[in-house]
């Protein structure tokens, strides 16, 4: 039964563990933290009041069972000395506090002294008891203590008792009232706990400014974020004051840097829809204008349906890869948690083969150093084959294609540079914008997203990529990437 009882007890304890923390979760934080600091400001001075008096209490009697002792021990001289003259009616000397005195015997039997007429005291048992006994009274009297000192109540007074031995199996007891030491303390109660009470409630005041003002920030964060998840307005930002380094500060400047990388992504997402939707519409229009000539394809020549139906299928073609290359380029940035050593230099070498397989009429050159660098294998030969396929499709015809990786400086280069007419200055700040294509090229079959696509895997992986015009003609670019080594003390750092 006991074990029972146990168990449910603890059982009771955690559910009222479980109800209190639900509670506590729905209080906000600035009451919860006052709250707190409330609490702990009573633990602290009702443990400073408590201790104060506690001590108070014992040095008031510590001072009255010094006076008792004091007297206690003159009587006991007389009793022991036979000078004892009137007992228990003594008068008080100078200085001492009216109390009660009484003589027992070691079984607890209050005694009255006796005058004979020779002058003898004589002890004779009385039926009047004037002071309460207990057993540590008799013992002091059987001689097995030396003393007893405590309190105790004499009707409707509170008392201090202190018993010593008077010889002959017999003890003196003295008692003084503790009236005037429990008016002490009780004044002294009301005074300690009415301060702490008074203090408490200050504290908790101010520990409701202090919270109020240091969560102040806080408030203005849980507001910014409210408003923009009902207005969607990503442009709000929350003020932060100058030089403000501390925790706060620090969260609203987080917080700030957060909303800046959503709304540049979000409007680099709308940016990206926008443009898909503009540039599909000429393939979309042109495929419906072919369909629908399609629709009375009895009425063509057999050459003309022929055509037709290429450009139809050249049309689909287009759409195809337009849709493949902003599906690739709204996957955003790299994964971390997809990033392995990869070489580098055998995943260009696939990628130019593969180009010289796509691209007949243009010839490959490439010298290839050994280099490893930390990526996704995927994206890095999707952006390698990118580069391949421009300088291939720009290449006149046996045109030469130079492919170099080269390691440099912690670093994996590589270097693509084709032979043909080159980009125009006032084009080479735009090359690797989304849809951008030069005039010289909008005749020519693409969506304008492949080197776009090459600039963003560049930059997920912690690298850049960067055009020039080169010497003799052409265009040369060059992707940097960190090599192994470098990615590794980055990652780290």
């Amino acid at each position: 039964m006991p074990v029972l009882r146990a168990v449910r007890a603890v059982r009771a304890m955690r559910e009222w563990l479980r109800r209190t923390r639900r509670a506590v979760v729905g209080v906000p934080l600035r009451a919860r933290l006052a709250l707190a600091a409330t609490v702990a400001v009573i633990a602290g001075v009702g443990s400073g009041v408590t201790v104060g008096y506690v001590a108070i209490r014992h040095e008031l009697i510590r001072h009255l069972d010094e006076g008792l002792y004091g007297q206690a021990r003159r009587a006991q001289l007389q009793l022991l000395s036979g000078r004892l003259r009137s007992f228990p009616d003594r008068a008080p000397q100078f200085g001492e506090t009216q109390g009660w005195w009484q003589l027992i015997d070691a079984t607890g039997t209050p005694l009255s002294v006796y005058q004979r007429p020779d002058r003898i005291a004589v002890m004779v048992p009385t039926t009047q008891r004037i002071i309460p006994i207990d057993p540590g009274d008799t013992a002091v009297a059987a001689g097995t203590r030396d003393d007893h000192i405590y309190s105790a109540h004499m009707g409707q007074n509170h008392i201090r008792v202190l018993t010593l031995p008077a010889g002959n199996g017999q003890a003196v007891q003295i008692a003084l009232a503790l009236s005037g030491t429990d008016a002490q303390l009780s004044t002294l109660t009301w005074q300690l706990f009415g301060a702490g009470g008074v203090g408490i409630v200050l504290a908790a005041g101010l520990g409701w400014l202090v919270t109020r003002t240091a969560l102040r920030p806080v408030a203005s964060l849980t507001g910014a974020a409210e408003r923009i998840a009902a207005t969607h307005d990503l442009a709000h930002r929350i003020p932060v004051a100058p030089g403000a380094r501390d925790e706060l500060g620090r969260l609203a400047t987080s917080f700030n840097s957060m909303l800046d990388a959503v709304q540049e992504a979000t409007e680099r997402q709308r940016q990206l829809v926008a443009d898909a939707s503009h540039e599909l519409r000429t393939p979309l229009t042109s495929l419906r204008t072919n369909v629908e000539v399609l629709a009375n394809a009895e009425r063509l020549d057999p050459e003309d349906r022929d055509a037709l139906v290429t450009g139809i299928m050249n049309g689909l073609d287009d759409l195809t890869a337009l849709v493949t290359d902003t599906v690739e380029l709204a996957r955003g940035e790299e994964q971390a948690d997809h990033f392995e050593a990869v070489r580098f230099d055998l995943l260009v070498r696939r990628c130019v083969e593969r180009a010289g397989a796509h691209w007949p009429r243009a010839r490959f050159e490439a010298d290839l150093a050994e280099c490893e660098v930390v990526g996704v294998s995927d994206r890095l030969a999707k952006a390698v084959r990118n580069l391949l396929d421009n300088a291939a499709k720009f290449s006149p015809d046996q045109g030469r294609v130079e492919v170099r990786v080269a390691a440099a400086a912690g670093h994996a280069v590589l270097t693509v540079r084709d032979h043909g007419p080159g980009i125009p200055p006032d084009d080479l700040p735009h090359v690797f914008d989304r849809f951008y294509r030069a005039a010289s090229a909008r005749d020519l079959p693409g969506s304008g997203l492949g080197l776009a696509i090459v600039a963003q895997v560049a930059a997920g992986h912690g690298g850049e990529v960067s055009v020039r015009a080169a010497h003799g003609g052409g265009a040369e670019f060059q992707v940097t990437l960190p090599a192994v080594a470098a990615a590794a003390a980055a990652r780290g750092a």
